[in-house]
This record gives structure tokens, sequence and C-alpha cells, in this order.
């Protein structure tokens, strides 16, 4: 069936996500936009009946749900739950692997409801992995210390700032104390085509998911501070959901921020800058002296 024709009215028609997602991907794998230059998750929204939060939000939910059910050779018909009822059960599987394998495998499909109750349960478990990483974030100095060490590292910072084997980087830096416009927890200098670059880097402390809220006050953080920077990555912990931060993103047109997923580890996944700032503040922070001289850098 045509692409068009799965999403129109595809809310009233009750078409299952899997067909609305592989429609919408298939309009998207020539391009982001349509001929009038416009983006396909728009023209789906407009389409299907769903708004383009909830589309960018089932595209991401069924490709994780997809993976986690091919790499743990799960039974397919989850596949054919609602879509919020698989988001929750990716945050499940975020707590407690064995329990979501559970869920999947269970021919008793359950309600939002009890997904919710369980998850609820599970992340204060002592021996989830929320619970264990929600432990180690109590402190404010503890989470910073902890994003330092995990972001440090010469190649891991060439890996998060898209750079070739053996280019130059500096050091991982704590941001030198407040600024008008900006204040990041660190950044790093790096050099592209001989000219120097700034990326920042913002950690969000969370005891929780990611709602809304807190993810509409990030994003408007970075939509300000990140004009000052070439990368401005926003680094919350592994557990969380980040499809908010995302969308938030797109819509925004936050184009040189990136989301860093970090886990007890290290750095557990990327959502790379999709390109420079539309608002391009950078020289107004490399021009002032005084800041410059705090960070160390020299033009």
């Amino acid at each position: 069936m045509i692409p068009v024709e799965v999403l129109t009215n595809a809310r009233s028609k009750e078409v299952p996500w899997p067909l609305i997602v592989e429609a919408l991907r298939e309009l998207m794998s020539a391009g982001s936009v349509d001929d009038q230059g416009r983006p396909w998750v728009e023209v789906a929204a407009n389409l299907t009946g769903y708004t383009t939060s909830q589309l960018w939000i089932g595209i991401r939910t069924y490709a994780s749900i997809k993976k986690f059910i091919s790499s743990h050779e799960l039974p397919i018909h989850a596949l054919e739950w609602p879509m919020s009822n698989l988001e929750v059960v990716t945050r499940i599987a975020k707590a407690n692997v064995e329990e979501a394998k559970k869920i999947i495998r269970s021919t008793d499909q359950l309600t939002l409801r009890q997904l919710r109750n369980r998850y609820n349960q599970l992340r204060k478990e002592p021996g989830s992995n929320i619970s264990a990483m929600s432990a180690g974030l109590q402190s404010s100095k503890a989470f910073t210390d902890k994003l330092f060490n995990n972001l440090s590292g010469e190649n891991t910072l060439r890996q998060i700032l898209g750079l070739e084997l053996n280019s130059p980087v500096g050091a991982l830096k704590i941001w030198p104390g407040r600024y008008p416009y900006c204040h990041p927890n660190f950044y790093v200098d790096f050099v592209i085509d001989g000219k120097l670059q700034i990326a920042a880097f913002e950690g969000m402390r969370f005891f929780g998911d990611v709602n809304s809220q807190v993810a509409t006050k990030a994003a408007l953080k970075a939509a300000v501070e990140g004009t000052f920077f070439a990368q401005y990555h926003l680094c919350a912990p592994s557990w969380v959901s980040t499809d908010e931060l995302v969308v938030l993103r797109e819509k925004l047109e936050l184009f040189n921020v990136g989301i860093i997923a970090i886990s007890g580890e290290g750095v557990d996944a990327i959502t790379r800058p999709l390109g420079p700032s539309v608002h391009d503040r950078q020289a107004i922070l490399l021009n002032d002296h005084a800041i410059r001289t705090r960070l160390g850098i020299h033009l």
C-alpha cells in the first residue's frame, strides 16, 4: 500500500503503529521534507491525526522495542501493542531487563496503568538499574564528577564531536564560573578545518523520567546557551527516556544540540547534532577577552 494511504486518517482507523512507522520511514527515506519543503513528520501529523510529538516518540519507541525483541529473540506479538504501552515497556527494560522480557513473552497484554505501576515499583527496588543510578546521583558533586570522568577520554570526545581519529582536541574542562549568557558544566575546544571550535556539556540530574516540564526547561536553556557554541550537548543518565528532548530539539530547530545517555560505565548512546546553530553567537563569546582568558583559549 502507498505510504500516504496508510497514514491518511490512521488514528481514526486505528492503523497499527508498525504500519504507521514503516510508512513514515519510507516517505523520509529520500529526505526529511516533501517536494514543497514541508517536513514529512508534519505532513504525517496532518494525515494521521497524531501530533508530531506522538509520531517522533512512536518512531523511536518502535525502533527501540524492535531492537530489544530481536536481540533477546522474543516473540514479535508485542509490536502490535499500543505505542503508549510499548513506551513504558522500554522504560521497564532499562530498569530490569528480565522483567521486560517476561512482559513481552506473556500472551496476557497488560494495561497502560498496570505497566506504569510495575515500572514505578521497579525503579524503587534496591536492585534495579534506576535505583542504583539514582543512589549514585544523590550528590550534585558526585553526579558532575561521574559525568566528567565518563566524558573526558580523548577518544570519547572525538566520538561525541564527530571528529576523525587523531584529530586535535583539547582536554575537557570545568566551566570557569558564570558568564552572563551561558554557564554549562564543562567545555572542550577543538579544531575543524583550521577553525577553533568550542563544545559545551550540560549535565541533567534526574531521579525519575524526563517529563515534559523538565525536558522543556532543558530545551529552552539550550535554545539560548547553545548558540554560543559549535556544539551543545545535554547529558542525561541512560535510565531516563530522552524522547521528549529529541522531539523538542527538532521542534525548536536546535540543530547544534546533541543528547548523550550516560551509563554507570561510560557513554551509552549519542544523538548527534544535526548541523550548525540557526543563531550563531560564538563570536560574542570568543571576542570577550575576559571569558576567553578564563577559558584558557588563545585565538
